[in-house]
């Protein structure tokens, strides 16, 4: 366990500050905490998608919290995170510092800490090139991953959700032993290896950049995972990226265009569903803000926008600014969206299967 800097006793040494205590204190306290690094209370307020208080844009953020401070900003490779990611993403500082900050917001460390706490948010500045680079992590866990055959983890796990394929995307593939890492205490931790559906995201210039990954159980189900020192569920699906801004016009290409036709959904569950319900070769953006962002060969002159119905309307928003910039480009666009709010395709194909429609 690594214990950051954090306030000093009367005898001048420095008492170790732990992120788990820091992150119990926050619970439910993460509205008041992030007002105090400076960010504006009616941002936090507003339960719908708006401008991200860090870096701008119209509609890329919303803060949900549960207790957490969890928020989404589409314009990070995460795509969002909690309090902590949101305040390091605010203050644009690492992990410690971010650390820092909240426990003295708490009371638990001292101002000594060094932390500059911005009061009114600057304009954003470029960012710094990412001294990040996952390409070799991100090639490695790809070539270790099998063909998906009937039977495996990841062919239960599409089948359990109505997706019956008699063959499978080359763009899928079933890794038997994923290690699954998540932060304790400021240290990467790995809670095991579990099977795994791998996607492979591709840019516009044909390169891997990202794998998205969906951790399962033997048997084919999504793995029900907790954080071992807060017992907070931890997400199944996570995004590994080969380096930062790599998933601008990218997408899991699972079926080649056909005769200058597309569609693109946001999920790859989705697009699948896409693909089994019309015959429309369909690729998955990944998330609202990669539909939005998605980037298409020039060979692709009509496409099908396969949006989600979010209650949010985060899904519409993202099809149509995608539609407007298609169109722009001479394309021919249709924008296609599920009747009811608070669905998508998937559901839409799960329920005609159902009622054996």
């Amino acid at each position: 366990m690594r214990n950051f800097p954090g306030s000093t006793t009367p005898g001048g040494k420095v008492r170790p500050l732990d992120a788990d205590t820091v992150r119990r204190a926050a619970f439910g306290r993460w509205f008041d905490v992030l007002v105090a690094l400076g960010i504006p209370a009616n941002v936090l307020a507003k339960k719908r998608n708006q401008p991200c208080p860090a870096c701008g844009g119209r509609d890329r953020f919303q803060f949900i919290d549960k207790g957490q401070g969890r928020f989404v900003c589409r314009s990070l490779d995460s795509l969002g995170g909690d309090g902590f990611a949101l305040a390091m993403h605010w203050l644009n500082a690492d992990f410690p510092t971010a650390l820092r900050a909240v426990a003295g917001v708490l009371g638990l460390a001292s101002e000594s800490a060094g932390v500059t706490i911005p009061r009114t948010p600057a304009p954003p500045a470029a960012p710094a090139p990412s001294k990040r680079d996952n390409s070799t992590t991100v090639a490695r866990l790809w070539c270790e991953a099998l063909q998906i055959q009937a039977g495996d983890p990841v062919a239960h796990y599409l089948a359990e959700r109505g997706l019956d394929l008699s063959t499978y995307p080359d763009a899928l593939r079933h890794h038997p032993a994923m290690p699954y890492w998540c932060e304790v205490a400021g240290k990467p931790v790995c809670l095991g290896n579990f099977p795994a559906m791998l996607a492979e995201v591709t840019a516009p210039d044909g390169s891997r950049v990202a794998l998205h990954r969906v951790y399962l159980s033997p048997d084919g189900h999504k793995a029900s995972l907790v954080h071992p020192t807060t017992g907070e569920p931890l997400d199944a699906k996570k995004l590994l990226t080969a380096h930062e801004g790599a998933m601008r016009g990218a997408a899991v290409r699972l079926y080649e265009p056909e005769g200058g036709g597309l569609a693109l959904a946001e999920g790859i569950e989705t697009a699948l569903a896409v693909r089994l319900g019309s015959g429309l070769p369909c690729w998955a953006a990944v998330s609202a803000w990669g539909l939005e962002n998605a980037a298409l060969p020039e060979s692709v002159t009509g496409v099908y926008i396969m949006a989600d119905h979010d209650v949010s309307g985060t899904g519409q928003k993202a099809a149509d600014t995608l539609a407007r910039r298609l169109i722009g480009e001479a394309r021919q666009v249709r924008v296609v969206i599920p009747e009811q709010a608070g669905t998508d395709w998937l559901d839409v194909y799960q329920s005609r299967q159902e009622g054996g429609a």
